[in-house]
């Protein structure tokens, strides 16, 4: 860009350097003049949609960050509802899991307290039993102590069924020769 010369120069209208030329005659400085103001328009015309591209590539940039920030904002809500969730559904998990081990504990417990009762029932049943079996056997043993004796004194019968018989015979016998004689 040309370096600017100063308005009282320009006042003057003297016949001085442009930008290192002479111009000698009106008509060529005010063609150089206009050359130059359409020069300095096209410039501006230049910079002006250079800065209007800038403001648009500033703008569309700027939407882009907003609408990163919103993704990322949403990411992060969506990262935070995801988090809640799974925090809520491991915790009722976890009180699902308390719940169960408790109703276990609970079944266990009642569990050991029917087994010792029936481990208490089933002691008595057997004493009660041993005790049927004492009676039985101690029944049993006075049937046979009985038996026995029957026996002897079955034996003893016979035996003095035997004897009298014999006796009887004998003085039937001892009779009949009496009387045959």
């Amino acid at each position: 860009m040309p370096p600017k010369k100063s308005k009282k120069k320009a006042a003057k209208g003297s016949n001085e350097d442009l930008d290192g030329m002479q111009i000698a005659l009106p008509e060529d400085r005010i063609k150089y003049m206009e050359s130059q103001t359409q020069a300095l328009e096209m410039q501006l015309a230049y910079r002006s949609e250079a800065t209007a591209n800038a403001v648009v590539e500033c703008e569309t940039i700027r939407q882009e960050l907003a609408d990163a920030t919103q993704k990322y904002e949403d990411e992060k809500q969506m990262s935070i509802d995801v988090t809640r969730s799974m925090t809520r559904q491991y915790k009722g998990m976890q009180e699902e899991l308390l719940n169960k081990i408790n109703e276990r504990e609970r079944i266990i417990e009642t569990l050991k307290d029917e087994l010792e009762t029936l481990k208490r029932v089933h002691k008595e049943q057997i004493a009660q039993k041993d005790d049927i079996i004492q009676c039985k056997d101690a029944d049993a043993e006075k049937q046979r102590v009985e038996t026995e004796n029957m026996c002897k004194h079955f034996a003893n019968m016979l035996v003095d069924a035997r004897l009298k018989i014999a006796n009887h015979t004998q003085a039937s016998d001892v009779g009949s020769l009496l009387e045959g004689s």
